[in-house]
């Protein structure tokens, strides 16, 4: 965020300027009201009541306030920062306009006699310290404005680089068993059947060639996340066996460039698999489906859905499902949920649905 212009300089902009000659020309007519009441109520004030005197009067002591506003916006700038320093330094400011005041409107309007008594210095010093006050009460007030401006902004920064660290923990939380699994199982394999443990094995190599990268992103487009899950079921399908875990996908055509959360496909897979076709003897169908809700146009619906052993006591209970709901919640807010259905006849339905447009 660019830096606040100095206070001097806002004061000085046209704008200010004649707002300041407004406010003066006010204060002097206020200034001047006494004297026209006692016109008014017959006082002899001699050649004082006469109308041309007071609206001249009115004219110069405008142009001495809108003088002083301008002198204290202009020499504002010099004032020490320091406190103890700053005050000894506005009081140094006060005296300086009082002076040239006092030299130079008696020059312009011609010396009288009492243009230097007392009571003169008085009236001069009191009207140069309310304009350095209001300008050093000005420029304090935007100070602080401005910090405050900052203060926000930093803590908004703060709160964004909280939640992206956030995200990136609970993404990295993605449970790694499967992988034990399936190198026991290569293990086996090679023992028994070495050209299914070379297709295996190149299974292996086709999802972490998927999952690394998605595991250091945030964000990625679906067609890469389909690709991680395609990947990763291949794989449990080769291990469980295609006879007990069927894969289909239905993803609606234009989606490949959607930007989804990494791994949340991969997360409800996994939650399939575990909670769904593992504890199942004759095992089931997963079944992946990406497209518009359309029972909400503006939200993309993600769905994994299973025929397994459908809702138990562990269902949804498990870190990978809290840990999506986390971190949908960090990037999209209310914006995005996740919720499991029945599915029929049987097994469960896991759904992200997320803005995209």
């Amino acid at each position: 965020m660019p830096p606040a212009p100095p206070v001097a300089n806002v004061l000085l902009q046209r704008r200010a300027l004649l707002a300041a000659a407004g406010v003066s020309l006010v204060l002097a007519v206020s200034l001047v009201i006494p004297l026209i009441a006692h016109c008014s109520m017959g006082d002899d004030y001699g050649e004082r009541c006469l109308p041309s005197h007071e609206v001249g009067a009115i004219a110069w002591l405008a142009l001495m306030l809108w003088a002083l506003w301008v002198g204290a916006a202009v020499s504002q700038r010099w004032l020490p920062s320091s406190p103890r320093a700053h005050r000894w330094g506005l009081a140094v400011q006060i005296a300086g306009l009082t002076a040239a005041v006092m030299v130079t409107v008696p020059l312009i309007i011609g010396l009288t006699d009492d243009a230097f008594s007392l009571y003169s210095w008085q009236v001069k010093a009191t009207l140069a310290a309310g304009a350095c006050l209001a300008v050093d009460y000005y420029q304090r007030g935007q100070r602080g404005e401005a910090a405050a401006e900052t203060l926000r902004r930093n803590e908004q920064g703060l709160a964004a680089q909280l939640d992206a660290a956030r995200a990136a923990l609970l993404q990295a939380q993605v449970e790694p068993h499967f992988l034990f699994n399936t190198l026991a199982h290569l293990r086996r394999l090679a023992a028994t059947d070495p050209a299914e443990a070379r297709a295996m094995l190149a299974d292996l190599r086709r999802y972490l060639a998927a999952a690394l990268p998605e595991l250091r992103q945030s964000e990625t487009p679906l067609v890469r996340e389909l690709d991680l899950v395609r990947a990763f079921l291949a794989l449990h399908q080769r291990r469980i066996g295609p006879e007990r875990l069927a894969l289909s996908f239905d993803v609606a055509p234009g989606l490949d460039d959607i930007v989804v959360p990494s791994t949340c496909l991969l997360t409800l897979a996994e939650n399939a698999i575990k909670h769904g076709i593992a504890p199942r003897v004759e095992g089931g169908e997963i079944r992946v489906s990406a497209g518009p809700d359309p029972e909400q146009p503006g939200l993309l619906r993600l769905e994994v859905a299973d025929t397994g052993a459908g809702m138990t006591a562990a269902t949804g209970s498990g870190t990978g499902l809290a840990t999506l709901r986390a971190r949908l919640a960090a990037v999209h807010g209310e914006a995005a949920r996740l919720s499991l259905h029945l599915n029929q006849p049987s097994g469960l339905i896991a759904r992200v649905s997320l803005p995209w447009h």
